[in-house]
């Protein structure tokens, strides 16, 4: 994902004591937050405004939830009377994902208080497959029994042949490739800023994605199809998400997600 921007030479390092300044008449006039919902690892939040103030000030843009800030972002010496642009890439100060929700932007001086800029719904995934599908059923659900002794370790979405899939999270191709007798056509990536895996199978063709290649959150990685042992039950997503390399059962990730994507 992009790093934190500005326009112009506005810089984004924190300014010490000495440094930080801040016009008494510091006002904001004018803002915007986009876009209204946004997908952790996709496109950063764009924030642009602009200040009405008698002198060059330091400004604070601050990103608070419900449980209070988040990230505070210190812009230097920034004139007044201009559009300037940064970025919210989703990640904490602490530098870990946020949580998804709905937060504020607050923009105001340094050492002063922040103005309401706007907001942005932080969704941290979103469903696979695009367009109408249906769940498989019992046999389709997680822990369920397979031929040898086996068990489902994923979850089964019917939708036809052909239909674009697209990464439920951004993060690093790990591996692709086919197997037979299984999975046919596979991808496996690994969750960016997170202990997590997430595996589609039964793609109708090869996925594009090469390994090592960093995909975004909602980016398409290829296609529903019945490759390897779905040739014999249809077209369907096989999928799986591990945990530290343990599968968890996707169904109630998937469900949610159903809900706003």
């Amino acid at each position: 994902m992009p790093a934190l921007l500005a326009v112009s030479s506005v810089a984004l390092t924190s300014p010490s004591p000495a440094q930080a300044e801040a016009a008494p008449d510091f006002k904001l006039a004018r803002s915007s937050v986009t876009p209204e919902e946004a997908f952790f690892a996709a496109a950063p939040v764009r924030i642009e405004f602009r200040f009405i103030a008698s002198a060059p000030s330091d400004v604070t843009v601050a990103i608070a939830g419900a449980g209070g800030e988040v990230r505070r972002l210190e812009l230097n010496a920034l004139a007044p009377g201009v559009t300037h642009t940064t970025e919210w890439n989703g990640l904490t100060g602490a530098g870990a994902a946020a949580p998804d929700g709905r937060y504020r932007v607050l923009i105001g001086a340094a050492g002063g208080a922040g103005a309401q800029a706007g907001g942005v719904t932080l969704r941290g995934h979103r469903y696979p497959v695009l367009g109408r599908h249906s769940f498989r059923g019992g046999i389709g659900r997680f822990g369920a029994s397979r031929n040898g002794g086996r068990v489902h370790e994923g979850f089964d979405v019917n939708a036809p042949c052909g239909r674009a899939l697209v990464a439920a999270r951004g993060g690093t191709v790990v591996r692709r490739g086919f197997d037979p007798v299984l999975y046919g056509n596979f991808l496996l990536i690994r969750g960016r800023a997170e202990d997590r895996t997430y595996f589609y199978s039964h793609l109708i063709r090869p996925a594009k994605a090469p390994k090592g290649s960093e995909v975004l959150t909602g980016q398409r990685i290829g296609r529903v199809g019945r490759t390897g042992n779905a040739r014999s039950v249809g077209c369907h997503l096989h999928f799986e998400i591990r945990r530290k390399g343990r599968p968890i059962d996707p169904e109630p990730e998937l469900r949610r997600w159903d809900r706003y994507s």
